[in-house]
């Protein structure tokens, strides 16, 4: 709940709105969760999103795969929840619990149609794992989510009643709030819906668009800066003035590191660039033979905790305690080579 700290110093409680409340519908919320599922859920409960609801289909709305291979189950409601909704996405877990990873491969894939990876090898890249998960790993457990703007009591109970029986269920609310004629949406990622400031100075893995140019990452070294291109470039954005930034070379892992010394994000239009400038803070590579890197589970082994890979921007994003510790460790694979 948001509240206005008003002049006495009592809190004010903001009225709030579902999607329905905006002329939007269930689909418009589905769409919004699966473009920020890495957003929403962080750290330990990172999400894979594999396929949404088909018109016409006896589907649920949302599912998605976790670092194990557990399939998670979304049933998204707007308004009211109806009583029957634990029951339906029972149902849906009952249903889809016995699907092998062939069937969950096809339902990838139609969700996917852009890419080539199967969803093994796309669950490997995502997850940052040395080796892909064994197919017979895949969705040996469900877990269900009720996403709703309302949680009435008989809800709660509901679904209380099965979790007490070991069902893996649980509700996530969200809200909407509209101030200074902007939306803002709010939402419970469970278990603790940690978040670090993005005020604070942070570090943010980033990726070095080798997948569409393999050359990007040595000019970026060459000309001190961190660049995005194309629909890519609004993640540029994310960076701040001395915030850190750790070059994310796909295939290898962190290959640099380097500070944010521009106050604001310059253009290349040529090139469809967006960039900053930084002071690389390791060896300023010119080749990949050159490369020294700390892969995805030495990083997760360093730090204890996990990172999702799937977008240009690595989430969770780092503390500067953090950043220092992978800094000090890459240095001492690249003085090695000296």
């Amino acid at each position: 709940m948001l509240y206005e700290i008003d002049k006495n110093k009592t809190l004010q409680p903001l009225e709030f709105y579902g999607v329905g409340d905006l002329n939007k519908n269930e689909k418009d919320l589905e769409n919004l969760l699966v473009k920020n599922l890495e957003i929403l859920f962080t750290e330990n409960n990172q999400l894979m999103p594999i396929f949404q609801e088909r018109q016409y289909q006896e589907e649920p709305d949302l599912y998605a795969i976790d670092k194990y291979g557990d399939l998670v189950i979304f049933e998204l409601k707007i308004g009211n929840i109806k009583k029957n909704t634990v029951n339906q996405i029972m149902r849906y877990a009952q249903k889809f619990g016995k699907m092998k990873y062939k069937k969950l491969n096809e339902y990838f894939k139609k969700f996917n149609k852009k890419f080539d990876n199967d969803l093994q090898k796309s669950h490997q890249d995502n997850f940052g794992l040395d080796e892909p998960l064994s197919i017979e790993r895949f969705n040996l457990h469900q877990k269900m989510y009720i996403i709703g703007n309302s949680s009435d009591l008989e809800l709660i109970e509901t679904i209380d009643y099965w979790k007490n029986r070991k069902v893996d269920i649980d509700f996530l609310p969200y809200r909407i709030y509209k101030i200074n004629n902007k939306n803002y949406f709010e939402f419970f990622a469970k278990p603790y819906d940690y978040n670090q400031n993005i005020k604070d100075r942070k570090g943010i893995i980033f990726d070095t668009n080798k997948t569409y140019n393999t050359k990007a990452v040595f000019d970026m070294m060459k000309n001190e800066k961190i660049s995005a291109y194309g629909d890519a470039r609004k993640f540029i954005d994310c960076f701040r003035k001395n915030d850190y930034v750790l070059y994310y070379h796909k295939g290898f892992g962190i290959i640099a590191i380097g500070q944010i010394i521009s106050e604001k994000p310059q253009e290349n239009e040529e090139n469809k660039e967006r960039f900053h400038k930084v002071r690389i803070l390791t060896t300023k590579i010119e080749n990949e033979k050159e490369m020294k890197f700390l892969k995805p589970s030495e990083i997760t082994q360093i730090l204890e905790k996990n990172f999702y890979y799937a977008s240009t921007v690595k989430k969770p994003y780092l503390t500067i305690e953090e950043v220092k510790v992978l800094e000090d460790e890459l240095l001492r694979k690249y003085q090695e080579n000296e």
